[in-house]
């Protein structure tokens, strides 16, 4: 071996000795789905960031499990349809229902909704459920209402427009292009605050739907990891601030 293909060698094994160890790959956060739209329990505030309820519970439990979450927030069939396909780790605040509990598994629920049909205080016309027929309403898919509606064999008869979020419910709402919203008592009294609007509650006696943490079904051990600090907030007495903050 000439004197020069030495040097050369030897030059890259000195390289190869005194570089840097490489760094450990660093630890990706976990994923937390919500919804960009739905507050007072998801949404985006002012500047673009995720606030409400659930995302609040969401960051006490990344925090008691010493882990780095992330919110990702999206339209809610969006949403739904990444932690079906595995891209998120979890989804904060998912009503926990028959239909859902097919795809996904849940945490013991934390709080509870109840969904109502609102209407705009001048709107005479509709006094019972029966009176949506053949009208347009901003729906509320697998919720107690429509269920409920499909049980007295309405729903096929009323023209459900679904949308991206309740905000914009609401404004359709407003702008009379629905004639109703299917929402959260505690999300439509938001709205109407915020779009300083006047609307009256139809009940349709919906006793309230669990709300929980969703993960795809067989992440067991996360599943676990999640109950177990959704378990130490409530006990320590971290969980009901935010509920009473939220919901007040």
């Amino acid at each position: 071996m000439s004197w020069l293909v030495q040097f050369f060698v030897a030059v890259c094994w000195l390289g190869v000795a005194l570089a840097p160890a490489a760094a450990p790959a660093e630890e990706l956060p976990f994923a937390c789905g919500m919804a960009k739209g739905y507050p007072p329990y998801q949404f985006l505030d002012d500047q673009g960031e995720p606030a409400g309820l659930d995302v609040e519970v969401a960051r006490l439990i990344f925090d008691r499990l010493g882990v780095r979450g992330r919110m990702v927030p999206g339209a809610w069939d969006d949403v739904v349809a990444n932690l079906r396909l595995g891209r998120l780790d979890c989804v904060c605040g998912m009503e926990i229902n028959r239909a859902r509990m097919n795809f996904f598994a849940f945490t013991e629920p934390y709080y509870s909704r109840k969904v109502v049909i609102f209407l705009r205080r001048d709107e005479t016309g509709i006094r019972s459920v029966d009176d949506l027929v053949g009208k347009a309403v901003a729906g509320d898919r697998h919720s107690y209402v429509e269920w409920d509606l499909r049980e007295r064999g309405l729903l096929n008869l009323i023209r459900i427009v679904k949308t991206k979020s309740k905000e914009q419910s609401v404004r359709m709402l407003k702008e009379g292009k629905v004639v109703a919203v299917i929402a959260p008592l505690a999300v439509g009294r938001f709205l109407a605050d915020r779009e300083d609007m006047d609307l009256r509650v139809m009940d349709v006696g919906d006793p309230g739907s669990p709300v929980g943490f969703a993960v795809e079904k067989g992440n067991t051990a996360f599943l676990q990891d999640l109950e177990k600090a959704l378990g130490a907030i409530k006990r320590e007495g971290a969980l009901q601030p935010v509920l009473d903050r939220w919901l007040r």
